[in-house]
């Protein structure tokens, strides 16, 4: 059975399947997937929660204790698999295959893996769960979608919101929809009865709270203090690291695609066009990119992925510390982050 994110909620309502597989790039909607999850696992008594992120493929052999170890207080288990770096291998697939052979009652598998694409599809480890598990397809909110999506999470909340601000805040997110689901929950605070355009430009100019999206627009404007600034003071509100990076990591892919469209010989204007980039921050993308290469986009990417390790427990570090330094070096005097390697164009 497959599911996406807007069915998930009803289809919990009645039925727990034994096996969920979490498809898909977009991490805010993958974490309320997650999350919503969770929540059913411990109606239904699955009160113990254990964590497997595999950091190497050998690793998958450990696979076999936690699907058959038993629990200190013979509980219910919930076992949440992170495979976004490192994929089932056919280890991990005659695992699932014996496992799926018997009758699944003391555990629950949430299986977070990237977007399905015909490689999952034909694998032997996924065409061994695919008789019981349901997989939750978790698809990204366009710029287009974005208005509505913003109606319904208002919705949720009984947050009435007019058309002008609600494209407002559509505009001033730019396709980020942490950062729109973030200044929904602060307008909850208002305790407005309807969100016009002034409450929503209120909640969006509050310069004690900023979002990712400032802190993008920062890295744009090439402004490592107010880099640095805007990252404190998500820190100390406990944005989750891993927004902060997804939307770091995204903007620098655009940028990697816009400067090597523009050294194709594309201009500006067209590139712009193309991929519908907002008016206010086409000036800010023409700075960045007059200092930096689709080359460097790359180079960062990759010393992405190593607080993305970090993030995930792969790795020891201190992910503000780290993700500090990562500002520093790209913001200084064009130091490039140490053993980074380097995507083709």
């Amino acid at each position: 059975m497959k599911l996406n994110f807007t069915q998930l909620e009803s289809h919990l309502e009645k039925h727990l399947a034994p096996i969920y597989v979490i498809s898909g790039d977009e991490p805010f909607l993958k974490r309320e997937a997650i999350q919503l999850l969770r929540q059913a696992a411990k109606k239904n008594q699955f009160n113990e929660r254990i964590n497997f992120s595999p950091a190497s493929a050998a690793q998958w052999e450990n696979l076999y204790d936690h699907l058959y170890s038993t629990s200190l207080f013979n509980e219910k288990r919930l076992l949440q698999l992170d495979c976004r770096e490192i994929l089932p291998n056919k280890t991990a697939g005659e695992i699932f295959k014996t496992f799926c052979e018997k009758e699944i009652n003391d555990i629950m598998l949430v299986i977070d893996i990237p977007k399905l694409n015909d490689t999952i599809i034909k694998s032997t480890w996924y065409k061994a769960l695919e008789k019981k598990c349901v997989t939750v397809q978790i698809w990204p909110i366009t710029r287009e979608q974005l208005p509505q999506w913003i109606i319904q999470r208002a919705k949720k909340f009984k947050l009435a919101i007019t058309r002008d601000a609600v494209n407002l805040l559509a505009e001033s997110v730019d396709g980020n929809i942490a950062a729109a689901a973030g200044a929904i929950e602060k307008l909850l605070l208002l305790e407005q009865k309807t969100i016009d355009e002034t409450c929503m430009q209120a909640v969006l100019t509050d310069e004690n709270r900023y979002t990712v999206f400032d802190l993008v627009d920062a890295m744009l404007d090439l402004n490592p203090s107010r880099m640095l600034q805007i990252l404190r003071v998500l820190n100390d509100n406990h944005t989750e690291p891993s927004i902060i990076l997804w939307s770091i990591a995204r903007e620098l892919r655009l940028l990697a695609s816009f400067a090597t469209q523009f050294k194709n010989g594309d201009s500006y204007e067209i590139i712009f066009q193309k991929n519908r980039v907002f008016m206010k921050k086409q000036p800010l993308i023409r700075k960045f990119l007059s200092q930096y290469t689709a080359q460097d986009c790359w180079i960062y990417l990759s010393a992405l992925t190593e607080i993305d390790r970090i993030i995930k427990g792969a790795m020891p570090g201190n992910i503000e510390q780290q993700l500090q330094l990562f500002c520093l070096r790209m913001m200084g005097p064009r130091v490039i982050p140490a053993k980074a390697g380097i995507h083709p164009e």
